[in-house]
């Protein structure tokens, strides 16, 4: 039939102009011919179409005429996941002890830092306070030899050196009468209260007046000598001038050689002596005195001896302090000091760590989600006591089947719909991790597979049910139709082409990759821009 005849207008020339870009995407086209001058060949084609089948079938089918067009075949692939806190800690402490404090009830959100449980730790915070303590002291004591000596503590040691100085001469002089008296006592002990017992007694052979002939005779005859010997040492140490303590020394034992004399005299004047009785009660006396005097001069002497020692000894501290407070810290002293310092620090460091292990801190700003323990309780070392969540961010898990695993890359965007917010929200997100060990889930391998969220609420929750899309490209730049214009039969694939003079005839198609039902790349017998009738759907 002549269409250009019945209505006026040429349909050759209107399927030319529909050819164009237009046609190339169905909505383009649809948007072409709801202009006037095409909305009548858009009847006129339709018409054709209509008046087509109903020669061939009796009825006219509905349907609209589409354009092949280059595009991309993709897959969707759903997944459903959890929203979970893209932080998300099990938190212990590193050594056993009994909870003393868990300051944060669960839910509430804890700033970094903060310490949210502690272990009973008393004699921790006393170490570490006594070792602050130390620091400072080391600190002071390095600072002061850095310093050097005020001049204030230099004129104290001065004052103290002399002080000690004129008192060891105060000494030396007291040695001087010691040593005189010790020569008094034993002079007078031999010239005057041994004299009557004795005959010859300044010559080399002195004799016992009493008593001969016994050994105590011969003892006290041969001490008689010595002691003489004594008493004249004693002269020499005093007028030598010396105020030694060896001085003092020599006189002690002369002293003490005196001393024996009269211990031997009193052997000899025993009840059974030949002496009458009063001469015997004067000679008793005489030894009594004498070993009495001798006694007090051996007293005094050790007195003075030790007296002279001591003052030498702190004349000596004092000068040597002195010398020490006007000196200039050496470079061993002063290393010495800096590295007690350090010491001291290190040990600070150490009492600080072993407080720190028993104060649990949160790891990042976060939500105490549970706790694994109670304020009393005793715990071992690595038992988990709460459970901790970051607030600044959430992620999607979600167990991919290994049947779509493979199509899934790292970086690659997807869209996600949360329950709590229905299907019209959509959050962009994009495949962050896919771990490579499996789970099995009811038999079925899964890798968990973590996305991120490039846009986030205020009020999301971990937890919260997600639904991933994931659209996978899987052909570039293809011929691309509804797959609902391919009609199979036999085998052969084939569409309905609308031919550029509005004839529909069918052509046969070879088909290649689905995107999912709706289109279909079609690898042989169209080419892009070409027009196709696609029929309706029956319900």
């Amino acid at each position: 039939m002549n269409c250009e005849m019945w209505y006026g207008v040429a349909p050759l020339n209107w399927l030319k102009r529909l050819n164009s870009s237009v046609l190339k995407t169905p909505h383009k086209m649809f948007s072409y011919i709801k202009q006037p001058p095409i909305y009548i060949g858009t009847i006129i084609i339709a018409g054709l179409i209509t008046t087509y089948f109903v020669t061939l079938g009796g009825t006219s089918p509905a349907g609209e005429v589409v354009t092949v067009y280059r595009g991309d075949i993709t897959q969707e692939v759903f997944i459903t996941g959890v929203v979970k806190a893209a932080r998300n800690v099990l938190l212990s402490f590193d050594r056993g002890g009994t909870i003393k404090s868990l300051p944060f009830p669960v839910g509430a959100i804890v700033e970094s830092g903060a310490v949210i449980a502690s272990l009973q730790n008393d004699s921790e915070y006393a170490h570490v306070e006594e070792s602050k303590a130390l620091v400072a002291i080391s600190e002071a004591s390095l600072a002061k030899i850095l310093q050097g000596t005020r001049a204030e503590e230099i004129q104290l040691k001065e004052a103290e050196a002399h002080k000690a100085e004129v008192s060891f001469q105060n000494s030396k002089n007291k040695t001087f009468s010691a040593l005189s008296d010790a020569y008094s006592a034993a002079e007078e002990s031999i010239n005057r209260y041994a004299d009557p017992l004795f005959s010859n007694d300044n010559t080399s052979s002195p004799r016992l007046t009493y008593r001969t002939g016994t050994q105590e005779a011969y003892d006290a005859e041969r001490k008689r000598q010595s002691a003489g010997n004594s008493v004249n040492s004693l002269q020499n140490i005093l007028q030598s001038g010396s105020a030694s303590i060896s001085a003092l020394e020599d006189a002690l034992k002369e002293l003490r050689v005196a001393q024996d004399l009269f211990i031997v005299l009193g052997l000899t004047l025993r009840d059974d002596s030949t002496l009458d009785a009063a001469t015997l009660a004067d000679f008793r006396s005489r030894v009594t005195s004498a070993r009495s005097a001798l006694t007090n001069a051996i007293s005094s002497v050790q007195n003075q001896q030790n007296a002279l020692r001591d003052g030498e000894a702190e004349f000596e501290r004092a000068r040597m302090a002195l010398l020490f407070s006007r000196a200039q810290a050496t470079p061993e002293t002063v290393a010495g000091a800096r590295h007690e310092l350090e010491k001291v620090k290190a040990n600070l460091l150490v009492a600080q760590a072993s407080l720190g292990k028993t104060l649990l801190r949160a790891p990042f700003r976060g939500q105490v989600s549970s706790k694994h323990a109670e304020v009393g309780e005793t715990i071992q070392a690595g038992e988990t006591i709460m459970a901790f969540l970051g607030t600044n961010g959430f992620v999607i898990e979600a167990n991919v089947p290994e049947a779509d695993v493979t199509k899934l890359e790292t970086g690659m965007p997807a869209e996600a719909t949360l329950d709590a917010y229905g299907d019209s929200v959509v959050f962009p997100a994009r495949v962050a991790q896919i771990e490579s060990a499996s789970t099995e889930i009811e038999g079925v391998p899964t890798y968990k597979t973590t996305f991120t969220l490039e846009r986030q609420e205020q009020n999301f929750r971990s937890g919260l049910t997600a639904d991933i899309t994931l659209r996978i490209v899987v052909k570039k730049d293809v011929l691309v139709i509804p797959s609902g214009a391919v009609q199979a039969k036999d085998g052969t694939a084939s569409v309905q082409k609308v031919r550029v003079d509005g004839v529909v005839e069918t052509a046969v198609v070879k088909t290649g990759a689905r995107s999912g039902s709706r289109e279909v790349e079609i690898v042989e017998g169209l080419k892009e821009g070409d027009a196709i009738f696609v029929q309706e759907q029956q319900k």
